[in-house]
């Protein structure tokens, strides 16, 4: 019965093959199609916007890399002496020695708890003037002895000619006190700033000046050039 079963399924296989070549050799390929049956690929068009405040950006940015390369190619040129202006002079020469000075001091200052004792030993200015002397770029002998401060010839003929008191105002005076004269100071300060201040100050320097010149009266030369400086400073 087994072997019956297997000759009937190879008997449906040949003629199922049989008929799908038989399908195959009859079918043939029309020369034309209809074009409702044939699928063409479609491509999708996107419409992009501009987005010219990006652009603008973009473009913006890269000229400011352009101007920063040709900067760092370039060799700064050095200002005439007569174009050179204080702001110049105080960063240059000032600031490149006082600034380092100052975060050392701060450091010490933090090191001997300055800022919350009142009565400290630490002497902030002494401390500056000690740094700077010590560090001036003229003399770097200094730097291999770092001298203290009490220790320097011109410290010791000053104090001889013109000795400190025993102790400083900041141990004597109590908080409330220095806190009245700080405010004292800066709102004289502010004062003095004004215009019509300033303007008043500068008469009375001028005032005084003339008294002591008596040839003031007779030369009208020099009191006409006196009186057109606008601003005047007492020598």
């Amino acid at each position: 019965m087994a072997g019956k079963g297997t000759d009937r399924k190879k008997a449906k296989d040949k003629a199922s093959a049989n008929e799908n070549s038989d399908n195959l050799a009859a079918f043939t390929l029309p020369d034309s199609l209809p074009c409702s049956e044939i699928e063409f690929a479609v491509i999708l068009k996107r419409n992009n916007r501009a987005n010219w405040q990006k652009i603008v950006e973009e473009r913006e940015e890269e000229l400011k890399e352009l101007e920063r390369y040709k900067e760092s190619k370039t060799e700064p040129t050095p200002k005439s002496p007569f174009l050179r202006t204080e702001s110049d002079y105080i960063k240059n020469e000032v600031f490149a020695y006082l600034i380092p000075a100052l975060e050392e001091t701060l450091n010490k200052a933090k090191m001997w708890d300055a800022l919350r004792i009142q009565k400290c030993f630490f002497n902030g200015i002494d401390h500056i003037v000690q740094y700077l002397w010590n560090n001036n770029p003229r003399y770097p002998n200094r730097k291999t002895r770092k001298l203290h401060l009490f220790n320097m010839p011109w410290i010791r003929e000053h104090l001889q000619k013109h000795p400190r008191p025993y102790y400083p105002k900041s141990w004597l005076w109590p908080e409330d006190y220095a806190a009245t004269l700080i405010q004292k100071s800066v709102r004289q300060y502010f004062v003095q700033r004004e215009e019509e201040v300033q303007e008043m100050r500068e008469f009375w320097r001028k005032l005084d000046m003339e008294h002591n010149l008596p040839e003031m009266d007779t030369n009208p030369f020099l009191a006409k050039k006196f009186a057109s400086l606008q601003t005047f400073h007492k020598n």
